[in-house]
């Protein structure tokens, strides 16, 4: 499920769930900043703000052990052409799915940091015994002086399952994982504004992971693959071929990843065909196709251009 947000006219922080916690805030591109919750966000933090107008509250309930950061996507950083400041944030989220993070998920964004939510509870339980005390348990229940104040925003993905590829990381982002965004940012921003394939292919790599079960990621993942050569005949020997021709070097190393990709390509097929297969081949077919998607989405952007018939040509030819 998937909610439009309220209307913003400036920063927007998207609350992040199933990021292994850390404690060191980064940049990670212009106007883009990852942070920790300082205090853990319980339901009691969430039902405050929907006493403000976080409607979508509730949701959350069952996610909160696992929201552990946020990130702040600023407004004066949301240029053109590119996304805009929300989906500049989630662009960040994508970009720490491909580091290994595939776990993470944006599940709902505000005007203000969620570090302002998280613990707000605790923090305030002075204050709301005093005014029990002084006013009455209903004044300080319905009518408490330190509210939180009027909420912006909406939920983001709510997902009830989450898939992973076999190397999914449980370490926490570090100073690498910051410099590689942050270096990287701008090209594929630039890269899934101009051109539909390399965007559709990016949202692949991303949202393969909330489908309803693994063989309909399997075939997500592959459309990916093959909207970023934009062929449509002979696919197993030329997605094969032009894969192993920008991923390995001549010789020995590209005939290998030539039949490992022809492999995949086979396993795939089967996947989506309905063919009975052990639950750890489909697992296998997911993961392997998501590296494959990943390596080919990162040759584009260290070209700083969508993958070409004349990229293919020269890497096969020269």
């Amino acid at each position: 499920m998937t909610s439009k947000p309220l209307s913003s006219d400036g920063n927007w922080y998207v609350l992040l769930a199933g990021l292994p916690r850390f404690e060191t805030p980064s940049v990670l591109a212009p106007g883009v900043g990852l942070r920790p919750l300082e205090s853990p966000l319980s339901v009691f933090d969430l039902a405050a703000a929907g006493a403000v107008g976080f409607n979508g509250w509730a949701a959350l309930e069952q996610f909160t052990h696992a929201c552990t950061a946020e990130i702040e996507s600023a407004k004066d950083a949301d240029i053109t052409p590119g996304y805009d400041t929300l989906n500049r944030a989630w662009l960040t989220t994508g970009l720490l799915v491909l580091r290994g993070f595939t776990r993470l998920w944006g599940v709902a964004c505000s005007g203000y940091s969620w570090n302002l939510i998280a613990g707000h509870q605790h923090r305030n339980s002075e204050h709301r015994k005093k005014q029990a005390s002084e006013e009455g348990i209903n004044k300080a229940v319905f009518q408490p002086k330190h509210s939180l104040a009027p909420f912006r925003g909406n939920l983001l993905d709510y997902h009830l399952t989450c898939f992973v590829d076999a190397g999914c990381r449980n370490d926490a982002p570090n100073a690498a994982d910051a410099e590689w965004i942050r270096s990287r940012f701008d090209t594929f921003n630039q890269l899934a504004s101009d051109n539909e394939a390399f965007r559709f292919a990016l949202e692949a790599a991303i949202d393969w992971r909330f489908a309803k079960e693994p063989r309909s990621a399997v075939a997500r993942l592959w459309g990916g693959i093959e909207a970023l050569f934009g062929i449509s005949s002979e696919l197993v020997y030329r997605i094969s071929l032009n894969s192993a021709c920008l991923l390995a070097e001549r010789g020995e190393q590209r005939k290998r990843k030539f039949e490992e990709v022809k492999r995949l390509y086979g396993l795939r097929s089967k996947v989506v065909h309905g063919e009975k297969l052990a639950e750890e081949k489909i697992s296998q077919a997911m993961s392997e196709s998501f590296h494959l998607l990943r390596d080919l989405l990162l040759v584009a952007v260290e070209r700083g251009k969508p993958i070409t018939a004349a990229d293919v040509d020269d890497a096969i030819f020269s």
